[in-house]
């Protein structure tokens, strides 16, 4: 937990939403987000293989961006985060 201190040495405690643990991925229905950043063309689908290896996921659906500057559509976002019960999220994607 980080704690801001108050210059005069008074704590301000922030409320924080309860926090709410994450069930295992094994098994689950898996989506990937990716910018296809030109530095990450070589690291990006490594990283896939490995986390679909590792998950053994029921099913894998995938979002790559054209541009690498805008945002996923977000009708397509929204399609994506319902096929799916994980999403793993690339640079700036």
């Amino acid at each position: 937990m980080i704690e801001l201190i108050s210059p005069v040495g008074y704590p301000r405690v922030e409320e924080q939403a309860a926090r709410k643990p994450l069930g295992t991925p094994v098994g689950r229905r898996l989506g990937f987000i990716w910018n296809q950043y030109q530095t990450t063309r070589n690291f990006w689908p490594r990283l896939e293989r490995a986390v679909e290896e590792i998950c053994k996921p029921a099913a894998v659906k995938r979002a790559y961006k054209a541009n690498t500057w805008t945002p996923l559509d977000k009708t397509q976002f929204g399609e994506l985060a319902a096929a799916v019960d994980y999403l793993v999220i690339g640079v700036g994607a």
